[in-house]
């Protein structure tokens, strides 16, 4: 990660700031490290140039063979735009495009995209931006085949990346220019997260993300409420937004019809679902 990027970190348990032992480090960015907070003495470790705030595990040979097919033969090579429709692949350009515009282009801004992924839609935001970028991303594994991704389309140079939960963002307040987060809303209890982002955002900077709404009473909806994905009408979201602080809520549809992969367990094959974003200022 960035050197420049430690001082944006708290700890994500008692949100106090932390005394850095480094180990490994170019003038630029740190490879190897501990970050200890000042008050709790709780401890958290700079691996392979990641910031870890969740359990960092090495993965398997299978694991990484796994990850590292999808980045080959999806993501670098562009193929996954093929599992989409002409009419899913039009709407898909305007969700990204209307998403971006948030985004401020000045050299000193810093912009957080959370639950990235494997980079599709991160890989759009960098060209639009020439200050630092941090990526967020809960699982490890994903974390590191994300920072290969970037080196492999030489897109890392102004990336960090972290490892941590985004509904417990190990970020001071008031540090991000704007925040984005692509699909980040379709997990489990993402209210906290949004409380997070209000916290982490700048006064008058703005939040965009996106997510998939399910027809109420389908499966898809069922399965959605059995895993306490909450979010799954325009109403709830919006109110969820109001009640973190937020002004000026947008929320737009992009797509609406029928999911069409068969092998899929959210949505359901066959289940009525449109694809939104939204947007809010701080």
């Amino acid at each position: 990660m960035k050197i420049s990027i430690l001082n944006c970190l708290v700890c994500p348990v008692c949100h106090n700031s932390f005394i850095s032992s480094i180990q490994k480090k170019t003038k630029e960015r740190v490879f190897e490290g501990e970050l200890k907070c000042k008050t709790c003495s709780k401890k958290f470790l700079i691996k392979d140039g990641i910031a870890c705030f969740v359990a960092c595990k090495k993965p398997s040979k299978k694991d990484i063979q796994k990850l590292r097919k999808i980045t080959l033969k999806q993501e670098i090579s562009g193929k996954w735009m093929h599992f989409y429709s002409k009419q899913e692949m039009e709407a898909l350009k305007k969700e990204w495009n209307w998403m971006l515009s948030i985004i401020k282009k000045e050299k000193n801004t810093i912009h957080l995209d959370f639950a990235t992924g494997t980079g599709r839609f991160l890989r759009n935001i960098i060209p639009k931006i020439k200050g630092e970028i941090i990526a967020l991303e809960h699982n490890y594994p994903t974390c590191l085949e994300l920072q290969f991704f970037l080196k492999k389309i030489k897109k890392y140079k102004r990336i960090s990346i972290v490892c941590a939960d985004a509904r417990k963002m190990p970020f001071k307040d008031n540090v991000f220019d704007s925040v984005s987060s692509w699909h980040g809303l379709d997990e489990p209890k993402m209210g906290k997260a949004i409380k997070e982002t209000k916290k982490v955002l700048k006064k008058g900077g703005y939040f965009t993300a996106s997510g998939i709404h399910y027809q109420k009473d389908s499966k898809s909806f069922s399965i959605a409420k059995k895993h306490d994905i909450r979010f799954i009408t325009k109403e709830a979201i919006i109110q969820s937004l109001q009640q973190a602080g937020f002004d000026e809520v947008r929320h737009k549809i992009f797509f609406q019809g029928k999911w069409n992969e068969k092998k899929s367990y959210l949505p359901v094959f066959g289940d009525f679902y449109s694809t939104y974003a939204i947007k809010a200022k701080k």
